[in-house]
């Protein structure tokens, strides 16, 4: 089998950052199989990459290598690291990114890269993807072990994020949750999993839940397994890809709709003696 390499950034695709890690990557080993996971992470959001790389890695096959490049911190005091997990290799920054995905995995040892080994020559201080992490993971996917390319360190001391999901604050018959990506369908993605936003607010599937950015103007909504439950332009809360709650329009835009700086609220109207007035169905 030929060995693959996962990557995960968020460069986006209009610059030619990606194609040169590719570059990289073909040069040191031109068997190696690429695939793209996403280059479209929010750009600088760790969290949300930690997070993406963590439910996308169950499907990247066992034994692959996986690159992780959100490093806002890159040509910092932070260091690159190598993570070996019981399924996959990680490399990128130790920033947190990687750790989700590979402790969730059973993370059994980790190293420090040592550039001078595993980079390649005068590797610039803005792009340790392309100078660092990319040749890293083409030297393993040709059978270089970790430990001839990085110092073996304590993996109690790679950094931490704050992960996903996040609890759900409610009180009465209303939950709050932050909102930590929209995609380019307008769908709002949540910190919350549906599960507890239907346990907080007594809600089962086909329930009847009120959505707000504002807590002021509300919109009918309806909890379903897709947003094609819902009629066209009618709201869903369902739970995405991403392993979290969503609010999405059916052939809409949520966000075009509530335009939430950053919080959502939901009501369970059955749970209260009133509704508002200025509910929109």
């Amino acid at each position: 089998m030929r060995p693959l390499i996962a990557l995960l950034t968020d460069f986006g695709l209009s610059d030619p950052y990606v194609g040169m890690m590719k570059a990289v990557i073909k040069t040191i080993n031109p068997e190696a199989d690429i695939i793209d996971i996403t280059h479209e992470v929010p750009k600088y959001n760790i969290r949300m990459g930690a997070h993406i790389l963590k439910v996308a890695s169950k499907y990247v096959p066992s034994g692959a290598i996986i690159v992780g490049v959100v490093d806002p911190g890159v040509g910092s005091g932070r260091r690159s690291v190598i993570m070996v997990s019981k399924k996959h290799v990680y490399v990128g920054p130790d920033n947190g990114l990687l750790v989700p995905a590979a402790t969730g995995e059973g993370l059994i040892e980790a190293y420090v890269i040592r550039e001078e080994v595993a980079g390649l020559p005068n590797p610039s201080p803005t792009f340790h993807g392309r100078d660092i992490f990319a040749p890293t993971a083409a030297w393993i996917s040709k059978g270089v072990k970790p430990e001839s390319l990085g110092t073996r360190v304590d993996p109690n001391e790679l950094v931490r994020v704050d992960t996903l999901p996040k609890p759900v604050t409610s009180k009465g018959n209303i939950a709050g949750v932050e909102v930590v990506h929209v995609d380019g369908f307008g769908n709002i993605i949540t910190s919350a999993t549906l599960k507890q936003i239907m346990d907080a607010l007594s809600l089962t599937y086909g329930s009847r839940v009120d959505v707000s950015a504002d807590g002021v103007k509300w919109y009918a909504a309806e909890v379903v397994k897709s947003f094609s439950y819902v009629s066209r332009g009618s709201f869903a809360v369902y739970q995405g890809s991403y392993e979290l709650a969503e609010v999405a329009v059916f052939m809409g835009s949520a966000a075009e709709v509530l335009r939430p700086a950053g919080r959502i609220l939901f009501r369970n109207p059955a749970l209260s003696n009133t509704e508002s007035n200025n509910t929109s169905t």
